[in-house]
Order: structure tokens, then C-alpha cells, then sequence
């Protein structure tokens, strides 16, 4: 996976317990265009610190061009802001 810690703006579900499942997210292209993309499953879920700050990680497959890849999201706890780690 690529390295790309770019934000991103997301649309997720938290139940009863808090508990985050991220569904689908929008990030803005090179070339200016914007481009959603569909999460298809959580793989994994964990709370880590990166730099002090503690977040969320989430290991994804979503559908790329009609077939599956693996990402990585981070959501900021401090902030409450998304970012695309890796792709």
C-alpha cells in the first residue's frame, strides 16, 4: 500500500456503543475531480497514538475501478477529522 494521509470527508454508522463503521468516503483527485469510494468491509479496527495524537485505524477493502483493494483510514479522536492513510 501507498502512503497518502490525505483528508477525506466520510459518512459512517456508530451504534448504541460508539462503535464507528465507516460505509463510504470522498476524497478531492489530483486533477480536481472528486471520487467516492464504497467500503465494503472492515477487516480491522484499532486505537492507536501517531505523534501524540490518538486515532482510530481502520483496515478496509473498497471497490477501485469494479474490483477490490485495501486501504487504511485514521479518525482523529482530538479533531474528529478523517484521513486516507494508505492505499
Amino acid at each position: 500500500m501507498k502512503t497518502i494521509s490525505k483528508k477525506i470527508e466520510m459518512i459512517c454508522k456508530t451504534d448504541e456503543l460508539g462503535i464507528m463503521q465507516p460505509l463510504k468516503f470522498k476524497i478531492l483527485g489530483k486533477n480536481g475531480d472528486t471520487q467516492i469510494y464504497e467500503i465494503l468491509r472492515v477487516i480491522k479496527a484499532d486505537l492507536e497514538k501517531l505523534a501524540g495524537n490518538k486515532m482510530m485505524k481502520f483496515e478496509c477493502e473498497i471497490r477501485l475501478n469494479e474490483k477490490p483493494k485495501l486501504c487504511e483510514i485514521k479518525y482523529e479522536l482530538d479533531t474528529c477529522k478523517w484521513i486516507l492513510f494508505k492505499m
